[in-house]
């Protein structure tokens, strides 16, 4: 807002225009043509702080998909191994049951 505001008061001249703006330039909708050449055509340096931002908040995005990724994947092998677990226990109380019945039918 206090670089680019004064200027381009369009895109940042409030926070919430600022906030929508960089939301549109992380998301790399449109922000080349419609935003940061635009910019840059007044400030030649701006890109030291629009290349930077993108990385940081692709880096972070893409995290976030990584996490969402791995914790679906976690979440799904815990189902299937519990239900494993169930299969397995519900098994050995059957062998247990049936040595019971064995052991009381050899007492008699």
């Amino acid at each position: 807002t206090k670089l680019f505001g004064g200027d381009f008061p369009e895109w940042f001249g409030t926070l919430g225009r600022s906030a929508y703006s960089l939301f549109q330039i992380m998301t790399l909708e449109s922000w080349s043509m419609g935003i940061v050449r635009v910019v840059m055509a007044d400030y030649p340096y701006a890109w030291a702080f629009f290349v930077p931002f993108i990385i940081v908040t692709t880096f972070a995005v893409m995290n976030l998909v990584v996490g969402l990724i791995v914790n679906a994947m976690q979440q799904s092998h815990y189902e299937e191994q519990s239900g494993a677990t169930d299969v397995y226990r519900d098994e050995v109380l059957r062998r247990l049951a049936a040595i019971e019945d064995r052991l009381a039918a050899s007492d008699r």
